[in-house]
């Protein structure tokens, strides 16, 4: 009878971390958008008021970013100042999905975020601060989406979690 309460105990803690583990998840990437809301709030003071050009920039934001957008700002820079060849929207889309792919940000956002580098690398500063003034917009309505979300979805993956281990608790019985 001790093992079996043991085992229904052990079933029930495991779905629960599992439960507790997916809202972590949700968490984590709300955290990661404001963290990449942030890092374009600085890009676009870094061209707009600094008047740096964007490896120049990239370089400054790197240095001071935590991984992996600091790994992703210092390989766009490289890769600038390498002129291995490509255009900045190849250097962009390439570099975010290489260093971003496990951030912790949805695909989608992964998807837009390798997008942007196409209106970026051609424009004058005043179309790049528009174009991140744009994207600090899409980051903005993103999170508000998150936000009125998130609470429900933690709920559901905490109650979830518990539930499904009392299923399995009493299928075993």
């Amino acid at each position: 009878m001790l093992q079996k309460t043991l085992g229904i105990c052990m079933v029930i803690a495991a779905t629960s971390a599992g439960g507790f583990s997916a809202a972590n998840k949700i968490r984590d990437q709300y955290e990661q958008l404001r963290y990449l809301q942030k890092l374009v709030c600085l890009l676009r003071s870094e061209i707009q008021y600094a008047r740096s050009y964007l490896g120049e920039a990239f370089l400054r934001i790197g240095s001071s970013a935590r991984s992996p957008y600091k790994e992703w700002f210092l390989g766009m820079r490289e890769e600038m100042d390498g002129r291995r060849g490509g255009i900045f929207a190849q250097i962009w889309e390439e570099k975010a999905k290489e260093y971003l792919q496990d951030c912790g940000l949805s695909e989608e956002m992964l998807e837009k975020l390798a997008g942007y580098g196409s209106q970026m690398g051609i424009a004058d500063v005043n179309m790049q601060v528009r174009t991140l003034d744009l994207w600090q917009e899409e980051i903005e309505l993103t999170m508000e989406e998150m936000r009125e979300k998130m609470g429900t979805r933690i709920r559901l993956c905490h109650c979830l979690g518990v539930m499904s281990g009392i299923f399995i608790a009493v299928l075993l019985l």
